[in-house]
């Protein structure tokens, strides 16, 4: 076992340090071994605990008793004596921390500092004088820890408080910490410490004698304990050096090693890591359950009233409520029998709390999970206990919580089993930090946050959620959303769906409602696909939506749902852009269920105006003909998503691009280039005009790569004239702004040659160590993104849009383009994105002869192709 390994480590130091102390002491002259004071050398810190990993500090103190100096000097032969001891532990390459202290430098020490004062009570004699050592014991005792127990712990309360919330405040993340984080070994190593505090032990069995913990949870304890050292050492093993973090790149390795041996590599993780979150969930609910059982939490600070200044203040008196005592904020069992006497009690406990803002007492949480075999059949028919239920989730604003602490004892599991077998699920999905059950309460937080919201980009949210009429509904498709990964399912948003239509039928919901329930877990991913890889300016695009979404009300709940579920996945992953397209969705769709159709109808009129606006703004040498050439030869697509000045700036690159080619003839196969930095944003827009031909979009995205450019949008558009018109978002791959002056150098240097016919190594290139861009890998450390390819030939009325999602890797979308024109595939809108090493783009194609790809054969030659061009980057 772990405890076992850590052990027999410590305990070969401990023999290597006697050897040493006993040779060296042997190698002084017999005057200098006459004069030797009382030394002991001790271990501290978790080498004194004897739990020693691979690549752990190993931290002596040389205790003397004062007598080491003479005039003022260390005695020479002590000198000589430490460096016989310490010198060959270096000269090994161990990690030594190491002072000299005599017993009132110790006591000076710890009372200055927790941490040292931690270190010096777990103080071990090594080799040495033995009374010396139980002297600074005894000092320790007395002058450190007698008076101070208050100051200590609560110092304690606050270290776990802080440490927690800086490691993520949950035992369930994807890359969990296994000595910092939630449920890691400085939960079980705290509990320790301050039961030494407040009762003189570091004994789990005395503490189970106190009836501070029972005798599973003392077991439980134990093994996950020692389970997290186990883990512990061998990540210091397989990485060869102090490692606390549990990356995804290592969790198959350290999986294999510890014995996990299923053939495929997910189930291997998900039964190493599902383990592990068992452990370290128990570690934490068990050692924060203590904490609260001593009263060791700080009390929430209350606002000070006139009252509370009064001297004399009445003790506050037990109420009883339903078979339970309310005092303090706090809800007790007035019987141990209170459940076995009513069983709806187990449903009906939770609701009281919520509703008279109280929170169980850890003895009632126990009793909780103690009588959970009471959740039976009739538990999960009984019509009372599903209306407590459905009223829990009604209580807009405060429902998490109680989810939470449902989940904690048991009880959410067994009464939604569809929920219960989330429990510590991995979750393969690239950008996702934490299991499935801690990613859906993390979901309700986020829920509940928007009732009143801190942040102002919050408050049109929280206008729809005051709104909403039955927010049950919501709140129980969140808790459902993810349901159908338990499963072997492709689709679990499908699958999903399907267990909603059961757990509608056993909470006796109706028709309505059940459907209700089901569209907005069958549809939870639909807002993010459509809104940030379709386009929105395509009105086939916005009536499909409006079609998948039916009603007023699923609107708002899928813009809620699609709100909270991306920013309870990752902090990271939400921004204003991504907001800006979400509400531009939200608005079209709410505009056709209105009944209005303005963006839909003709556009005719309007376009006369816009023409009329934008031939203003354009200088007299461009001439009436040729703005109305412009807008003749582009389809309506291009003047819904342009704005009057952006196509002012196109007519203009046009006009400049056509008297170029009465010029040389090398300059006139030169593109036109407009730059704009856009500060706010923090990127640059690119706009570029030159004749279209055969593999355009590959030579450009190549030459964007190749100069360390990374492409954020891109729009395509051909003028029936032949000239090509495309405009890119871009950012510097180097600093993740706008583009550089060198940049924009490179780049069109790159396609200037690319374009006059000369063959560009583009990989060579972005190859080099000071070419191309650098891609943000820190997401990716948990294994390679699988890539996925998928042809949709509903969304759009003209084109098959192909979505490729894999890794950001240098060069993708040239490869991908030169697919395309290899296969005769013309690309008529790319809609980009990047997160965080992730490619997720979505490409609108048409066949050679302008038709979409409706052929499955057709469909497994491009995917083989693309797979291939792709799988050649990796390499």
């Amino acid at each position: 076992g772990g405890l076992e390994i850590c052990e027999a480590r410590a305990c070969v130091i401990d023999q290597l340090l006697r050897s040493l102390w006993t040779a060296t002491r042997g190698s002084l002259s017999p005057q200098a071994q006459k004069e030797f004071p009382p030394l002991s050398l001790v271990a501290i810190g978790g080498y004194g605990r004897s739990e020693l990993n691979p690549s752990s500090d190993i931290d002596i103190m040389v205790l003397h008793s004062g007598q080491v100096v003479a005039g003022s000097k260390p005695l020479p032969h002590l000198s000589r004596f430490l460096d016989g001891v310490l010198l060959p532990l270096f000269d090994l390459g161990l990690k030594v921390g190491h002072s000299v202290r005599d017993v009132n430098d110790c006591v000076e020490v710890a009372n200055a500092n927790m941490q040292s004062k931690t270190s010096l009570i777990e103080a071990r004699l090594v080799i040495g004088d033995e009374e010396l050592f139980r002297r600074f014991q005894r000092t320790l005792l007395a002058k450190c820890v007698a008076g101070h127990e208050a100051e200590y712990i609560a110092a304690r309360v606050e270290d776990q408080s802080s440490r927690r919330a800086r490691f993520g405040n949950s035992a369930t993340m994807q890359e969990p910490n296994i000595k910092n984080g939630c449920g890691g070994l400085r939960d079980f190593q705290n509990l320790r410490w301050m039961a030494f505090f407040k009762y003189g032990t570091r004994s789990l069995v005395e503490l189970e004698q106190r009836e501070m913990i029972s005798s599973m949870e003392r077991r439980q304890l134990e093994a996950g304990y020692d389970f997290l050292l186990r883990v512990r050492t061998d990540l210091h093993y397989h990485l060869g050096r102090a490692v606390d973090v549990l990356s995804r790149a290592v969790q198959p390795a350290i999986a294999t090693h510890l014995g996990y041996s299923d053939r495929s590599p997910s189930r291997r993780i998900e039964k190493f890591m599902g383990d592990y979150y068992t452990h370290s969930r128990n570690l934490y609910l068990i050692t924060r359950n203590v904490e609260e059982r001593l009263a060791l939490l700080p009390q929430p600070r209350r606002r000070i009233s006139l009252r509370s200044l009064l001297p004399l203040r009445r003790k506050v008196e037990e109420t009883l409520v339903d078979g339970f005592k309310v005092a303090d904020d706090t809800l007790r069992a007035a019987t141990n029998r209170v459940f076995h006497d009513q069983p709806r009690r187990l449903m009906r406990v939770f609701l009281h709390a919520q509703q008279r803002g109280l929170k169980l007492h850890p003895d009632l949480s126990q009793l909780v999970r103690n009588n959970l075999r009471l959740v039976d059949r009739a538990f999960l028919r009984d019509p009372h206990v599903k209306e407590s239920f459905l009223e829990i989730l009604n209580q807009r604003g405060s429902v998490a919580p109680i989810l939470r602490s449902m989940h904690e004892t048991g009880l959410l599991g067994k009464y939604l089993p569809e929920f219960g077998r989330l429990t510590n699920l991995v979750q393969h999905e690239f950008f996702h930090q934490y299991t499935t059950d801690e990613h859906t309460l993390v979901c309700l937080e986020k829920l509940d946050a928007l009732w009143k919201p801190d942040q102002p980009q919050d408050a049109p949210y929280s206008e729809l959620f005051h709104r909403l009429e039955r927010p049950f509904l919501l709140y129980l498709a969140l808790l459902l959303h993810d349901a159908g990964k338990a499963g072997e399912h492709d689709e679990h948003s499908e699958a999903g769906g399907r267990l909603a239509d059961r757990v509608g039928r056993r909470l006796e919901l109706d028709g309505a409602m059940t459907h209700a329930l089901r569209l907005v877990i069958e549809q939870h991913l639909t807002m993010a696909v459509v809104s940030q890889r379709r386009d929105m300016e395509d009105p086939a695009v916005v009536r499909q939506f409006v079609h998948q979404v039916q009603s007023m009300e699923n609107l708002w709940m899928l813009t809620l749902h699609t709100y909270v579920d991306s920013q309870a996945t990752s902090d990271r992953l939400w921004n204003g852009f991504k907001d800006s397209l979400l509400w531009t969705l939200h608005n079209k769709a709410r505009t056709l269920l209105e009944g209005k159709t303005e963006f839909l109808v003709a556009e005719a009129r309007e376009r006369e105006l816009l023409q009329e606006e934008v031939g203003g703004m354009l200088p007299r040498t461009i001439g009436v003909e040729e703005v109305g050439a412009h807008f003749g030869s582009l389809p309506a697509r291009y003047f819904r998503i342009h704005q009057a000045r952006q196509i002012a700036v196109d007519i203009a690159l046009a006009h400049q691009f056509i008297h170029k080619q009465f010029r040389e003839e090398e300059v006139a196969l030169e593109p036109v280039l407009d730059w704009h930095n856009e500060p706010d944003r923090g990127l640059t827009r690119v706009r570029l005009c030159t004749w279209d031909r055969p593999g355009l979009f590959g030579r450009i995205a190549g030459s964007f790569a190749a100069a360390g450019i990374n492409i954020l949008s891109a729009q395509v558009f051909s003028r029936d004239d032949g000239m090509a018109l495309d405009s890119f978002e871009v950012t510097s791959g180097r600093t993740g702004s706008a583009v550089t002056k060198e940049e924009r150098q490179r780049f069109e240097e790159l396609l200037f040659r690319a374009l006059s016919g000369e063959k560009v190594d583009f990989r060579g290139i972005m190859l080099k160590p000071a070419g191309g861009r650098k891609v943000d890998r820190a997401w990716l450390e948990g294994g390679s993104l699988p890539i996925a390819i998928r042809f949709d030939n509903e969304t759009s009325e003209d084109s098959t849009v192909i979505d490729v999602e894999t890794e950001d890797r240098l060069g993708l979308l040239h490869a991908i383009a030169e697919v395309f024109v290899v296969l005769h595939l013309d690309i008529q809108l790319a809609k980009i994105v990047t997160e965080h090493g992730a490619a997720l783009d979505a490409f609108y194609v048409v066949d050679a002869d302008g038709q979409k790809i409706r052929s499955i054969h057709r469909q497994q030659f491009v995917e083989s192709r693309l797979r291939e061009a792709i799988g050649r980057l990796a390499d």
